[in-house]
């Protein structure tokens, strides 16, 4: 792929976020659905003097320095999704102390940039899938080259980007566009997903917050698990306006139909991107019981809470309920073994 010519952000020169070139999506005049009003910016970019919105029409990939070199070709890489609620790419800074501790940790990553605002006349999420779709081909391309295993490629992401990732990681074996080059035969699957505060996956939001609060609100039916569906980890405030209850939703779907889910559900946080502190500790952990951590082929030891599947769905259920009484308290539910392995993409 080219790389496109790009200039320095405020962003890029604090030494915060990505550098180095921006990798285009598509070729040029190849963009599915294209919409003039739409460009590919993050907000910081969005918002620097002198912007040309007819300059940034491109999707884009953008990588961060190399990581520790801990897992050799066996590395994990995460792309890296933003939030804005399809309407702008806004969670770039609040992202860059997660990134730290993936980079750390020995994890590749990569900054995803998709169009944006809304489009008219299609589904609010379909030019992003279709970026998205594109953008995991094009990861895997470079695996190579840059060191890491291609079928150890994850995404983390918030709100509407986690809207997007789990339709990247449950729709993979349908085409968000028709191929326009030899990429696309390569697989658009991720092995694995950090979503924080998923936002439009329950039918009282998906425009928008939850006009019920989530309750008697059912999962939006794009979200159905296919046969390369690999294990979520959800982060979630009960006090979100898009309510934890899409992801209490999904968990229980992944549960029953897919590779599993763990679930991290804090007692009165609000909406937007965990901090580092508990990210490090429960990200890594479950990266590590799904065996995308591994050096030679052997997953990190990391714990799983004793009791069995089902004392796993009477515990959401009663959080659920004492979300509804006022009195929920911090709940997290790991992942078990039932996920296979990362290499299982095709």
């Amino acid at each position: 792929m080219e790389d496109m010519e790009t200039k320095e952000t405020d962003f890029e020169a604090s030494g915060i976020g990505p550098a180095g070139p921006k990798t285009a999506i598509w070729p040029e005049g190849r963009i599915p659905d294209f919409q003039p009003h739409q460009i590919a910016a993050t907000t910081q970019e969005r918002d620097a003097p002198g912007f040309d919105p007819a300059a940034n029409r491109m999707p884009y990939l953008q990588w961060y320095a190399p990581p520790r070199p801990v897992f050799g070709d066996k590395a994990p890489c995460a792309i890296v999704i933003s939030g804005g609620g399809y309407d702008c790419c806004c969670d770039g800074p609040a992202f860059e102390p997660l990134v730290r501790v993936l980079l750390d940790a020995g994890v590749h990553c990569v900054n995803f940039v998709y169009r944006t605002p809304r489009p008219h006349g299609i589904p609010i999420w379909r030019p992003a899938w279709e970026d998205g779709q594109r953008a995991v081909r094009i990861v895997r391309s470079q695996a190579a080259a840059r060191g890491f295993d291609p079928e150890n490629v994850g995404a983390m992401s918030c709100s509407a980007g986690s809207h997007l990732s789990l339709l990247l990681a449950m729709r993979s074996r349908t085409p968000a566009y028709e191929p326009v080059d030899g990429t696309d035969a390569l697989p658009a699957g991720i092995a694995w997903l950090l979503a924080m505060c998923p936002a439009y996956v329950l039918d009282d939001g998906l425009l928008g917050r939850n006009e019920r609060g989530g309750e008697d609100a059912k999962l939006d039916p794009v979200f159905e698990p296919d046969a390369a569906t690999g294990p979520v980890c959800f982060f979630h405030g009960s006090a979100d306006p898009y309510s934890p209850l899409g992801s209490t939703a999904l968990w229980r779907m992944l549960e029953e139909k897919a590779a599993g889910a763990e679930l991290h559900l804090d007692a009165g946080r609000g909406h937007g991107p965990v901090t580092a502190e508990p990210f490090a500790q429960r990200a890594l952990g479950f990266l590590r019981r799904v065996g995308a951590l591994r050096n030679g082929g052997a997953p990190s030891p990391a714990p799983v809470q004793p009791g069995t599947h089902a004392d796993d769905e009477r515990a959401v259920t009663a959080w659920e309920e004492a979300r509804r009484a006022g009195t929920e308290r911090d709940l997290h539910v790991f992942v078990r073994g039932r996920h296979p392995a990362p290499s299982r993409q095709s």
